[in-house]
């Protein structure tokens, strides 16, 4: 498992915090016979490669490993590993969230422009960033339908808000969205699907 890893030149790749040759490390952690090692390389995952929302270059090229350690019956915590998977599915670019007002783009533009950049620039970077993200996510997504009724709620919750992130993929999650979203207890979650299921059902 993982022989591609090392394959990838990691550290030419950017996360949230800057060059990803943390990252390899942190994937062979969450194969570790020890609980708190798994715990913390996930705790780091979840703030490199998918960061408050957001998803970053080395994102894409991390989500091949993930699926190959989620696909494996023998990976502990495969419940954790859908979860980063499915965070990073529907993830979005810094810039994306951090500049949606005027207010908010006015004060990026001066300040990305003391550096000699855009904001122009900067979110059409993030927008080939997350387009490779997406090609390499929606591959994700079968292997997480059977945690849409795992019976953590939030598991659930990510999951179905994965599914929602994809109306390319209507035809296919919505009718599961349909039925987990009838059958859910949990008035959190139900919100949570039901949103997914409306942002499908608008295509």
């Amino acid at each position: 498992m993982l022989e591609g890893l090392d394959r990838v030149d990691w550290k030419t790749l950017r996360h949230a915090y800057g060059a990803a040759d943390d990252v390899p490390e942190l994937i062979r952690a969450l194969l570790s016979e020890d609980p708190a090692e798994r715990k913390a390389a996930l705790h780091e995952l979840f703030g490199n490669v998918y960061h408050q929302g957001t998803v970053y270059e080395a994102s894409a090229y991390a989500v091949p490993f993930l699926m190959e350690l989620l696909a494996s019956q023998s990976t502990p915590d495969r419940e954790s590993v859908a979860c980063l998977l499915a965070s990073i599915a529907s993830g979005t670019g810094y810039f994306e969230v951090h500049a949606s007002d005027e207010n908010a783009r006015e004060k990026w533009q001066q300040i990305l422009g003391k550096d000699g950049r855009s904001l122009k620039g900067e979110l059409e970077r993030e927008r080939v960033v997350k387009e490779a993200v997406r090609l390499e996510a929606i591959k994700a997504l079968p292997l997480l339908v059977a945690f849409l009724s795992h019976h953590e709620p939030e598991v659930r919750m990510s999951i179905a808000s994965a599914f929602g992130a994809y109306p390319e993929q209507r035809e296919r999650y919505l009718p599961l969205l349909e039925v987990a979203l009838a059958d859910e207890t949990n008035d959190e979650v139900k919100e949570e699907i039901a949103e997914a299921v409306k942002r499908l059902e608008q295509v």
